[in-house]
């Protein structure tokens, strides 16, 4: 009985979120949580509370993600809308990481725009064709502040990355942020 009710409550799930991105909706933070740690298996993901120590009061909720690799991030929703997630790799990394990052991206973007796995995947790369291109320029431009970034603009959504020579960063911001 148990395995078909949770059967029965992941087919819910994956209906609410295709019916949310449909209607042009953001996903609910929390739906959100759920569908990356599906999406993300094999590097452990789990959003945990930060403790923060602060003098200014905060409209919204924190969230970091930990994982068993070199990835960091940090979710930011107020009340259950989607405001922010930022994730990001330092940098040098190895190949195993670096491919579990590009699947991390994937998963983000999958779970904040409902896209299928070709599309996230697609975005990804092209968006980091599109940084390291511009992180080169910057280089060879000599920017004060060497980066490449680049973004997109997406069903309400936004989505940047950006490139140094320390590390690599996508950034969604969801349509309550």
């Amino acid at each position: 009985m148990k395995v078909w009710a949770a059967g029965f409550l992941f087919l819910l799930s994956t209906i609410g979120a295709q019916a949310q991105v449909q209607s042009g909706r953001p996903p609910s933070c929390g739906m959100f949580q759920a569908t990356f740690i599906r999406e993300t298996g094999d590097v452990n993901a789990a959003f945990v509370r930060p403790l923060v120590v602060s003098r200014s009061a905060s409209q919204g909720d924190f969230f970091d993600l930990v994982t068993n690799v070199r990835i960091d991030g940090l979710l930011e929703c107020r009340g259950d809308s989607l405001v922010r997630f930022e994730v990001k790799i330092g940098l040098p990394s190895d190949t195993a990481t670096s491919t579990k990052f590009e699947q991390v991206q994937n998963a983000a973007i999958r779970a904040a725009l409902g896209w299928n796995a070709t599309r996230a995947s697609t975005a990804v790369r092209t968006m980091s064709r599109e940084a390291e291109d511009y992180l080169r320029a910057s280089n060879q431009r000599g920017d004060v502040f060497v980066a490449g970034k680049t973004e997109y603009h997406e069903g309400g959504a936004d989505m940047g990355m950006i490139w140094t020579a320390r590390d690599r960063t996508l950034i969604i911001v969801g349509a309550g942020g």
